[in-house]
């Protein structure tokens, strides 16, 4: 301490006493935080270690009794996806050791849109003003009111970080469902008011004449009798009685709804960079209750063709194309095989069609014009045949069926409802699904087409969804014609996974496999969660990858942190599918260089039976058994 030739005699004395009470204090501190004893551990312990870096040392062994790191401010601001669609760039700053820094940053993939491809532009501007809207609101909500809902989150704590940001949204729901229940209640109170003044004023004119009323309650009832009658469609000379289908509910998400994911996923970033740990790594710890010492790479997926009811030409049943490598396969030997697959159907359309026909999507697929499903399998095994592979030996074949894009919902009922979209009023026969374009069929035939085809292509091992899930008696019938050859799988069938992991599995619907996308509600914790009940269930997993994707790689480490089966990726070309193939390899690297990489087992496909009849109660009849199904062709 320096001291002025003014210091008063005074303040000399009074020094001391301070210095003294400084020192006890001080002493209090340190025991408190038990400093004075781990200096003695510490330094006993490196006295024997002899590390060649004493500081290094010094801050590993006191980094383990620092405070857990917290959130201390969520950025976010409005980025593009591989379409040039808006979408949501998500950064989370986070407190370590005193100092804030930036612990992650996620691109997140935009929705995929519920309209098909090949709807016109004019009719896309609504699509395209609510998915900007729904970014902006998005981004507004992340700067705002979840930064400060998430601010001092331990991030690695990811069920609080989503709970948190689940209440957020449910909030915002009540608010948005009492604003409308208050519209609705005005608009009847209005109405209400209008229509007495309207029946005092005509009065005297509707004297004598049937009320409108009573004429609409009969029209009302006609249109009932007719809805709940079925629709008729004369085939062959004979009438056919097709049932109408209630049209499959959609939930309908708020603006802002994709900041629910899109911070979900920045969290969990963050908390695997803080604890300087890979990314799959931390999820396999969210996912399992002790971190594998081996883990698996996903087998890839890879779409090489679109087709579907969007797409040229009469096949709409199958809307991707895809081919899957044996099971214990190398990604450093599989993707090699993959790219020459590719390429080979590129040179074949080009040898057939032309030019035109090597044209690709948005995901990197080629798109060409199909009359029937098999043209497209048929290119694909002649494409690995090529490549001096055996087919349904060293590659096999996967199909999207998408089987809701071709169920026409509307029955006919007198008049033509409106389409919607452009051109669905040239098809005739509702509640079928047109498998063909002008070959409508309802789900008796579906069954009977799908159990037909894939018996002559055994080399499908996976099918997604090939019904909707309303018919659950027609699924289970397939599934018990075609699932010891090939994975069933869920992926439009299942609900989103924060109302599935709360549904329960009953046995009049089972698949043996699930899509799983991280988009718009779906946060970590609810994904892993589904995940865990699947795989328990005895279903495979599939990490699906999103049309309008992004650079960042996410996915793949979420793919092989829950232990996924398939990774779903698009074609294997683009930068954002890409992206996902190269970490997806990095990782198999990182694996295999600790000695922690197990190869994948060989694929089993469970059986799937229809669950069995009740039993008849005391004093009614035995319910006659139904014919077995056809055996499937070997």
């Amino acid at each position: 301490m320096a001291f002025s030739p003014t210091t008063t005699a005074t303040q000399t004395a009074r020094d001391p006493r301070e210095l003294y009470e400084v020192k006890q204090k001080a002493v209090k501190y340190y025991n408190e935080n038990g400093v004075p004893n781990k200096m003695e551990d510490v330094l006993n312990k490196m006295f024997y270690d002899n590390p060649s870096d004493v500081f290094g040392y010094l801050a590993n062994y006191f980094e383990k009794f620092s405070t857990a790191p917290t959130i201390s401010k969520v950025k976010a601001r409005e980025a593009y996806d591989s379409k040039g669609q808006p979408t949501i760039q998500t950064e989370v700053f986070c407190t370590v050791k005193n100092n804030v820094r930036l612990s992650a940053t996620v691109v997140s993939p935009s929705p995929n849109s519920h309209l098909p491809d090949n709807t016109k532009p004019e009719d896309r501007e609504g699509d395209d003003t609510e998915r900007q809207n729904s970014v902006t609101a998005a981004v507004n909500i992340l700067n705002t009111d979840l930064n400060n809902r998430l601010t001092g989150l331990d991030p690695a704590q990811q069920q609080e970080v989503d709970n948190v940001v689940s209440k957020f949204y449910a909030e915002l729901q009540a608010a948005e469902e009492e604003r409308l229940a208050k519209e609705a209640e005005a608009a009847v109170t209005e109405e209400g008011s209008t229509k007495d003044v309207e029946t005092a004023s005509q009065a005297s004119a509707s004297k004598g004449k049937q009320p409108k009323s009573a004429t609409k309650g009969k029209e009302q009832k006609k249109e009932e009798r007719v809805k709940h009658s079925g629709n008729k469609s004369k085939k062959g000379g004979k009438s056919q009685m097709s049932v109408a289908v209630p049209m499959e509910p959609t939930e309908k998400f708020l603006p802002g709804a994709s900041a629910v994911s899109a911070v979900s996923r920045a969290a969990c970033v963050a908390a695997a960079h803080i604890q300087q740990i890979p990314v799959y790594q931390h999820i396999a710890g969210l996912r399992f209750a002790e971190v594998p010492f081996e883990m698996t790479v996903p087998v890839p997926m890879v779409t090489i063709i679109q087709s579907g009811r969007a797409a040229l030409g009469k096949s709409n049943c199958i809307k991707e194309f895809m081919v899957v490598p044996k099971a214990g396969m190398p990604l450093s030997k599989s993707l090699p095989l993959i790219q020459k697959i590719y390429n080979n159907v590129g040179k074949n359309l080009f040898a057939k069609s032309g030019v035109a026909a090597k044209l690709t999507n948005d995901v990197g697929a080629f798109c060409p014009t199909f009359d029937r499903p098999e043209q497209g399998l048929d290119l694909l095994q002649e494409a690995i045949t090529q490549c001096e592979l055996t087919v349904g030996e060293d590659f096999f074949l996967a199909i999207n069926c998408a089987s809701c894009e071709i169920f026409d919902y509307d029955p006919v009922t007198g008049k033509e409802p409106p389409a919607p979209f452009p051109g669905q009023d040239m098809h005739k026969e509702k509640g079928k699904y047109e498998l063909l374009t002008g070959q409508a069929k309802v789900a008796d035939d579906v069954v009977e087409f799908w159990a037909e085809l894939l018996g002559r292509y055994p080399s499908v091992i996976a099918v997604i969804d090939p019904l909707r899930k309303q018919e659950k008696e027609h699924w289970m019938r397939l599934s018990d014609r075609i699932s010891d050859q090939c994975f069933i799988v869920g992926g439009q069938a299942y609900a989103r996974p924060g109302l599935l992991k709360d549904e329960e599995l009953t046995p009049d619907f089972v698949t043996s496999g699930i899509a799983l996308s991280l988009d718009r509600l779906n946060t970590i914790s609810d994904t892993v969660q589904v995940a865990k009940k699947l795989q328990d269930a005895d279903n495979q997993v599939i990490v699906s990858t999103c049309y309008g994707e992004t650079a960042d790689t996410f996915l793949a480490d979420f793919a092989v942190g829950v232990k996924a089966r398939f990774m779903k990726v698009g074609a294997p070309v683009r930068g954002e599918r890409t992206a996902q193939l190269n970490r997806l390899l990095q990782i198999e690297g990182m694996l295999e260089m600790s000695g922690r990489l197990a190869a994948q087992t060989e694929y089993k496909f469970p059986h799937i039976s229809p669950p069995p009849l009740p039993e008849p109660e005391e004093g009614e009849e035995e319910v006659p058994a139904k014919k077995e199904a056809t055996p499937r062709k070997k």
